[in-house]
């Protein structure tokens, strides 16, 4: 029994330490500044690119639907076609963009296998043994994205900043959706 515990914990551990999935925000709000003049926003066309920052076409017009098609989030606010009417401006600018490629070591595990018999007189009859099984080194893939979100006033003052980064074996594009979908609702709870 205790072979049999120590075996599958082995397993989880390595299948547990394959697995690479973060995601990191760090947000400012300005403290004085009175959010009740803020009816109307404006959501900037174009996404920033940091210089070191590259995608394909079809990835950023998914970056640009992902921005259009969440704005149901934002809830206690009218988003705006003209910048000129709004009284704030959400502005994102990607800062990182890109795949990583993780190396996995081979590993030699023990695994319990059960062996059936079945005997000339029809009955069966098993033995469950532990084999060491070496399983050969791998590669595998991730992708991430680091995002700056920044709500500013009709003069250029920050009210609201998010830096949200995430890494995980979903597509980039996947991610960021969600992190917009996240920063939109989290608009909301300003006012």
């Amino acid at each position: 029994m205790k072979k049999y515990l120590s075996s599958v914990l082995i397993m989880l551990c390595i299948l547990l330490s394959a697995v690479v999935a973060s995601a990191e925000k760090a947000e400012w709000k300005a403290d004085n500044y009175d959010l009740s003049k803020v009816q109307k926003i404006y959501v900037e066309d174009d996404v920033e690119k940091d210089e070191s920052v590259s995608f394909s076409d079809l990835e950023a017009l998914k970056v640009r639907q992902s921005l259009d098609e969440n704005e149901k989030y934002i809830k206690k606010y009218r988003i705006v076609n003209n910048k000129n009417i709004a009284d704030a401006v959400l502005s994102v600018k990607m800062l990182t963009w890109g795949t990583k490629k993780y190396w996995v070591d081979e590993q030699t595990v023990t695994e319990n296998q059960t062996i059936t018999h079945t005997g000339k007189d029809g009955k069966t009859s098993s033995v469950t043994i532990p084999v060491t099984v070496t399983k050969p080194g791998y590669y595998y893939y991730t992708q991430y994205f680091s995002a700056k979100f920044v709500l500013t006033d009709k003069d250029g003052k920050t009210i609201f900043e998010r830096i949200d980064k995430r890494e995980d074996e979903k597509k980039a594009y996947d991610m960021f959706n969600r992190a917009v979908k996240d920063f939109y609702k989290d608009v909301n709870s300003l006012k």
